[in-house]
């Protein structure tokens, strides 16, 4: 899990489980567990008066606390209980939620750290659970009948099981024990142990890059130790925070995230040296948090200007990377290493060392790495559409080349792809599909055509982006080319603005299931990352990772 934070909320109605399960997560994984129960009784102190309540009292007067407070006790208890110890704990469970504003409220002041688990089952089920509640289970069979009744006619308790609808994961109890519970949801937050020795996922994308990339980098971040990026300035990978979004260049999309994780920037990075100073000021990386390999390559003012002449031939971003790149080939001719990273001493000299001795105390360590690629797979130097290509093989192979990792330390390789793929605008080169406009795309999604046309914009350069029709002939190749073990669909929201609201998959759309269906049949695995807009809730994640 890394430095993963998790802020678990239960719901579901009485008996379906979920103190057993919270009681579980409490003991195993040392989930700090806030017991709502608890919270109603120390709110309702003074009127008890040392009295031991019955349930009814206690509903009733959460029912009083949800109307004159808008459900924002839970919260309130749950920081009266944590706040001061919060950053040096990573898991919580909430146990329970009752209405939809008391997650609302939790949702809001802990954004992506938090999730919604809802537990359900059949009336009979409960029922019967419920006669054999240590304190039931003694009453006389027409009073444990009353009680029963009295209980489930609470107004709060018969709306409880509406709220599934916006779970991250519902479970129905009818159909596993206690301890299947606990394994779905420990699976759930990746919390089993692996049994496979590979430490290294990757992250590259399918297409002309512009594929979504950081988000979903950031998504999968917290679950590791170390967070590596290689390429250059010329891909800018754009992370959802509030209240302004984060681009990051040149640091790995996660650093923000997993603020815990160790940062590397492999050998075969291209680095501006002003953007890369300046990233590092706007996050407050500290030094022992960052290292950027000694042999990276830095961008002269020289190698910019030279790009800036002719970047618009090939629609390139002028950033000065492919000069950069030619030099460190050439310079070697004249015994010259005056570009690498090594000699900025005084720039760098805190976070100057070798990523290949890091990685290998890693491996030692057991720790998990997120290397993140950078462009798509169509933009690669060998492999995509020459002349209009980068200066660097994109594909997952490349990416480990400059990054100095073996392939036999993978696990798992993400491709991202868009429903739509996309390129710069002007004289960047051609698709592999027809090309279309964002009027057709509105027209097919349901969303406003000029939003679109804002939306993409280029992270680097603010230009225009062209647009074209999906295609399979690029994403076959691609898949050949990358052999990945999970595909990143991103961007389903150009299929149906419906999906913007889809929390899980079976919330999507037919149209984008069925185009699911055929993307996991032409590349043989699964869509286990599904991108549905740009916000916290915005990946419906299917990972069964091990």
């Amino acid at each position: 899990m890394g430095d993963r934070k998790v802020i678990l909320v239960l719901s579901g109605e009485i008996c379906t489980g979920k103190s057993t399960l919270a009681d579980k997560l409490e003991s195993v994984f040392g989930f700090k567990h806030c017991k709502t129960k608890e919270g109603l009784l120390f709110l309702a102190k003074k009127k008890l008066d040392g009295k031991v309540p019955e349930r009814g009292f206690l509903q009733k007067f959460g029912e009083q606390l949800d109307t004159t407070g808008d459900g924002k006790w839970v919260l309130e208890y749950f920081q009266h209980l944590y706040a001061k110890d919060f950053d040096s704990e990573k898991f919580y469970v909430i146990d329970s939620a009752r209405i939809l504003k008391q997650i609302q409220h939790i949702r809001e002041a802990y954004s992506y750290f938090v999730f919604h688990i809802h537990l359900e089952a059949s009336k009979d089920s409960l029922e019967k659970r419920f006669y054999q509640r240590g304190e039931i289970r003694e009453l006389p069979e027409a009073e444990q009948k009353a009680k029963y009744e009295k209980y489930k006619q609470d107004p709060t308790e018969q709306q409880v099981n509406t709220l599934k609808d916006e779970a991250d994961l519902v479970i129905d109890t009818d159909k596993c024990n206690d301890e299947d519970v606990f394994i779905r949801v420990a699976s759930f937050f990746k919390l089993l142990p692996s049994t496979h020795n590979e430490l290294v996922d990757v992250i590259v994308g399918g297409q002309f890059g512009s594929e979504g990339k950081g988000q979903i980098a950031a998504h999968v971040s917290p679950e590791y130790e170390c967070l590596m990026r290689v390429g250059g300035p010329n891909a800018g990978h754009t992370v959802f925070e509030k209240p302004y979004n984060h681009v990051f260049h040149l640091l790995p999309s996660g650093t923000y995230r997993s603020p815990n994780s160790k940062l590397l920037i492999g050998p075969g990075a291209v680095l501006n040296l002003g953007k890369l100073l300046e990233e590092i000021r706007t996050f407050g990386i500290e030094t022992g948090r960052l290292v950027i390999d000694e042999n990276a390559v830095i961008i002269s003012q020289k190698d910019i200007d030279e790009e800036q002449k002719i970047k618009d031939k090939i629609s390139s971003t002028g950033q000065g990377v492919g000069f950069a790149t030619a030099t460190n080939i050439v310079a070697r001719l004249y015994e010259n290493d005056n570009h690498k990273a090594k000699h900025f001493l005084k720039e760098l000299r805190p976070f100057l060392g070798s990523t290949a001795n890091e990685l290998e105390n890693l491996y030692k360590e057991g720790k998990k790495i997120l290397l993140e690629g950078t462009q798509g797979t169509g933009l690669s130097l060998h492999h995509g559409l020459y002349p209009h290509v980068t200066s660097r093989d994109t594909s997952a192979s490349g990416t480990l080349s400059e990054a100095g990792i073996s392939p036999r330390r993978v696990r798992k390789i993400i491709m991202v792809t868009r429903c739509y793929p996309i390129r710069v605008g002007g004289t960047s080169g051609p698709f592999m599909s027809n090309e279309i406009n964002m009027q057709i795309v509105a027209d097919r999604s349901g969303k406003n055509a000029e939003d679109l046309v804002k939306k993409e914009i280029t992270t680097t350069t603010k230009k225009n982006r062209r647009i074209a029709e999906f295609s399979w002939l690029m994403f076959r190749k691609a898949c050949e080319l990358n052999s990945p073990t999970d595909i990143a669909l991103t961007f389903t929201d150009y299929i149906s603005v419906k999906n913007e609201k889809a929390r899980r998959y079976e919330n999507l759309t037919d149209e984008t299931r069925r185009f699911i269906d055929e993307i996991e049949r032409c590349s043989g695995v699964q869509v286990s990352l599904i991108g549905t807009t740009f916000d916290y809730r915005a990946v419906i994640d299917r990972r069964n990772w091990k």
